[in-house]
């Protein structure tokens, strides 16, 4: 027993994100769906062609449904002013992230919404604008609050639909249960937005390897290969961002990996994000993340690049709230600084002791105390018939206790020893006892 190693809390760290022999994950899956188009909506606006008003600048119309029927807001009017949706996709502004429909007269506005009621040329943009007795019909829409990070929730596609045609809403689109076409002529419309997130201009690449203490594996338990998938499950990506965008808070996730003899080893990391280098990139990755110009490969001002890593413990403890504060507090004392000491000096690199000159000594890592509920391992079990005494055995448990002078009950217990009551040893603790109970008279 003595030769016994103590259980140990943490057996692997490892550090997971972008290695040289990294291979593009995008371009797996891009050859089996379509491409999607990575900009989220911006902008929406309404435009008359019968008043001779052309689709703005970066603008595109809608001019059919989803299943290629023609789109007209005010179909079946004798004076059709041919009314048509368009919208906008950049990122210089925050995106859309609601449309919907208003009622004037009927409706309430909701607050955070803008009506939409001038087209670009400074006309109404009542979408039923058949004469006085029709409905008047504005678009809504609601912005995303500055500042946006560089991954929002957004609107990322329009269409629209005629349940009269057989058509029905898209799937993971969200419909707005309000007519286009209030009229008396003409089939009903409803518009559909989509709603996802935003992501930047971003590479996706399989995550490897970067580090990982130590470096030989134990016999008991080899790193397996695929824990930085694990730590990363959306892959290691490059981003480029605004240069004014602010880094996101680290994300926390845990896994568990069962090994062939059905041990469980518990994983906890974190991802965050830091500054990668532009020299690194090669001139089609700068042109897919917006680094460069399409037409006369200048570089583009105002961005910045970074890439996703991820930080990570293995253990055979599911001590997740403690590996949760331990993984934080490395991540805020690695972008503080600057330290005298690195990082790894003290817990991957021995640290020396000091000299006999040195008077004091200051320690630099601070880390919160961290409560482990480890509790004694006692070699005796209990047995069922001690762990769980009916009524009729704890009763002749306190008789047999009362009766015997050197028997007494005690709330302490030496490690190793059952939680019933023994006989008084010299030396032991002064267990609590009972006034002895004499035969009675």
């Amino acid at each position: 027993m003595s030769d016994e190693k103590p259980p140990q809390l943490v057996d692997y760290f490892v550090v997971a994100g972008l290695t040289e022999t990294s291979r593009a994950l995008e371009e797996e899956t891009q050859q089996h769906r379509a491409a999607r188009p990575s900009e989220p909506i911006t902008d929406v606006a309404v435009i008359i062609r019968s008043q001779g008003e052309e689709v703005p600048h970066g603008f595109t119309c809608i001019e059919t449904t989803t299943s290629g029927h023609p789109v007209d807001l005010n179909a079946g009017l004798l004076n059709n002013p041919q009314m048509f949706i368009c919208y906008k996709r950049s990122r210089d502004k925050p995106p859309l992230i609601e449309l919907g429909v208003h009622y004037e007269g009927k409706d309430r506005p909701k607050p955070g919404y803008k009506i939409l009621d001038t087209t670009p040329y400074s006309r109404s943009a009542n979408l039923n604008s058949g004469g006085p007795g029709h409905q008047r019909t504005f678009l809504t829409y609601r912005r995303a609050a500055e500042p946006h990070g560089h991954n929002t929730l957004g609107v990322t596609d329009i269409c629209l639909i005629m349940p009269s045609k057989g058509e029905s809403t898209p799937h993971t689109f969200c419909r707005v249960d309000k007519n286009l076409n209030t009229s008396m002529w003409g089939p009903a419309l409803f518009l559909c937005y989509k709603i996802a997130m935003a992501k930047a201009n971003t590479l996706v690449y399989e995550a490897g390897l970067l580090g990982r203490y130590p470096e030989q594996d134990s016999e008991s338990f080899p790193l397996p290969d695929s824990v930085p998938v694990f730590c990363l499950p959306m892959g290691a990506t490059i981003e480029s961002w605004p240069a004014d965008t602010k880094y996101p808070l680290p994300v926390f996730s845990t896994f568990v990996l069962t090994g062939a003899s059905g041990d469980k080893v518990y994983g906890a990391a974190i991802q965050f994000h830091e500054a990668f280098p532009r020299e690194r990139l090669s001139e089609k990755q700068s042109l897919r993340l917006g680094l460069l110009s399409v037409v006369d490969r200048r570089p583009v001002a105002g961005r910045s690049l970074q890439t996703r890593k991820s930080i990570c413990v293995l253990s055979h403890w599911p001590f997740f709230d403690v590996f949760r504060k331990f993984l934080m507090f490395i991540y805020r004392y690695s972008i503080s600084g600057p330290h005298v000491l690195p990082l790894e000096t003290g817990g991957v690199v021995p640290l020396s002791p000091p000299s006999p000159s040195l008077m004091s000594v200051s320690p630099q890592l601070f880390c919160p105390q961290a409560h482990l509920p480890l509790h004694a391992q006692r070699p005796l079990p209990l047995p069922a018939a001690a762990a769980h005494p009916g009524p009729g055995e704890s009763l002749c448990l306190c008789v047999s206790m009362m009766a015997s002078p050197p028997c007494a009950p005690s709330s302490w217990s030496p490690p190793g020893t059952p939680w019933w009551p023994s006989c008084a040893r010299p030396g032991a603790a002064p267990p609590v006892a009972l006034p002895h109970a004499g035969p009675s008279r």
